[in-house]
């Protein structure tokens, strides 16, 4: 593990707010992550140093007031704006607004098929997912949205490589992969997890229980497992597998965990984290860089074990 950068007095972190998600852009090395208190997309060296902007808060042209997730390719950021319900694409280079799409929906989430088109979800009339071009052109909405449906606040689409799509829906858990046309190819439902996720339920029921005096249960006397639950938009690994993390809600208590899984979703690795992480990882194969708490905030890089170690 090796600290990137940590909130302090000093000049130097001044720019450094509060970062919920993170995005590594291999070709310059950079993080990109959400400020949530400005509503911007900030961009830093793995070094720690500040390197620029995208956005500002507002309602006009290229201004954001609720960012829900971004992307960012070799020439474009794509940004996410729930708030004044569009999707804005920014200029990699220059950070000027390229094109403003409006959504008119409560559009979930979006990830890169590839550097001119994104997909986001769910798509229009109850589909699973739009595509639309970078130029601002739509290409089509794609699949059945009915797994998503209209109580899915964290639900997550991934693009992972091969394409196929993963969709993570945390209020079960379940995931579901589809091809690019929405046709299902596969689901899973994290069953080899059941005993990681039972045991974060039961200490976070414990936590409430001390602290309220009752037991607090979710639909169907159950509690998401997860804080979030989230791909890693790094495209397939080597192997065809992806990423998906999961921070507890007792994460005083448990670590965040990182797994890789097949594209049938069958886990195949765990990693558990040193400390609390907070928000959305992101990973360059074999780094994770990821938002953590020890005293302070900060962000942290971590790199995955050789299948030798």
């Amino acid at each position: 593990m090796r600290t990137i950068v940590r909130q302090d007095a000093s000049e130097a972190t001044a720019w450094l707010g509060r970062l919920r998600d993170l995005r590594h852009d291999p070709a310059s090395d950079h993080l990109l992550g959400v400020d949530i208190d400005d509503q911007l997309i900030v961009e830093f060296t793995t070094g720690g140093e500040f390197a620029g902007v995208f956005g500002r808060y507002g309602e006009g042209p290229g201004e954001l007031r609720n960012v829900e997730a971004f992307e960012v390719t070799g020439h474009h950021v794509v940004v996410l704006d729930r708030g004044n319900g569009k999707l804005v694409v920014f200029d990699r280079s220059t950070r000027w607004m390229v094109t403003e799409v409006p959504l008119n929906r409560g559009t979930l989430d979006l990830t890169m098929l590839d550097d001119t088109l994104v997909a986001v979800m769910p798509g229009p009339e109850g589909t699973l997912y739009e595509r639309i071009g970078i130029d601002g052109r739509i290409a089509g909405a794609f699949g059945d949205g009915g797994f998503v449906g209209s109580s899915c606040g964290r639900c997550s689409i991934t693009n992972i490589g091969e394409g196929l799509l993963a969709v993570v829906k945390p209020e079960l858990p379940e995931g579901r992969i589809y091809r690019l046309d929405g046709t299902l190819f596969d689901a899973f439902g994290f069953g080899e997890l059941d005993h990681v996720l039972n045991d974060w339920r039961v200490d976070f029921q414990e936590t409430l229980r001390r602290a309220s005096g009752m037991v607090a249960a979710g639909g169907g006397g159950r509690i998401a497992a997860g804080r979030y639950w989230a791909g890693v938009d790094t495209g397939a690994l080597r192997d065809g597998s992806f990423f998906a993390s999961a921070i507890p809600e007792n994460m005083e208590v448990n670590p965040a965990e990182l797994w890789v899984l097949d594209r049938h979703g069958k886990v195949r690795e765990r990693y558990a984290f040193d400390r609390p992480l907070i928000g959305i990882s992101t990973a360059s194969f074999p780094r994770v860089f990821g938002l953590g708490l020890s005293h302070e905030f900060g962000v942290y890089e971590y790199r995955l074990p050789a299948k030798d170690e």
